[in-house]
């Protein structure tokens, strides 16, 4: 199976997940990057969940590998004001997929799993989502839980197409 991790993270716990993924899958990385925003500090944390919880795209830097040549690609967010990142937002909504199913993945502090991959799934409309994993921050701290958790989560992406979630 040739994968592709993408994601974006703000304060690293996204980033961390998405490594242990592209690791189990044995996967290829990258990381969506803004363009003209700053999401450092208090006001960068207050932006972010203003800019989610009112669905905005933000302008990302063009992604250098195409999910069309993978067999499954791996998206993450992290979860803020119970919505998905500004920067996924755009990626779903401007990524042609082409017959490559997707797994959604996204970490958040407890809840909003629900209506965040719902979102992820409008924008990526058309695309074959495969599978769903949510992570709290919980599990972050608890290092070789979570490496099971995702090892066990990817092991259903050997033959693409056999849902895991």
């Amino acid at each position: 199976m040739k994968a592709l991790v993408v994601y974006y993270s703000r304060s690293g716990n996204t980033k961390a997940v998405a490594e242990l993924i592209a690791g189990a899958a044995s996967a290829d990385l990258e990381s969506l990057v803004e363009v003209g925003v700053n999401r450092k500090g208090l006001l960068g944390y207050l932006r972010s969940g203003r800019g989610a919880m009112s669905k905005k795209k933000s302008e990302i830097e063009t992604p250098s590998k195409n999910p069309a040549d993978y067999d499954v690609v791996f998206v993450g967010t992290p979860v803020w004001g119970w919505n998905l990142a500004p920067a996924v937002r755009s990626y779903l909504g401007q990524t042609d997929f082409g017959s490559t199913p997707i797994a959604l993945f996204c970490t958040m502090s407890s809840s909003g799993q629900e209506k965040t991959f719902a979102s992820m799934r409008d924008e990526a409309s058309n695309v074959n989502v495969v599978g769903e994993m949510a992570v709290e921050a919980a599990a972050i701290k608890n290092p070789v839980e979570l490496q099971k958790k995702v090892a066990d989560w990817v092991k259903g992406f050997g033959e693409v197409g056999g849902a895991a979630g």
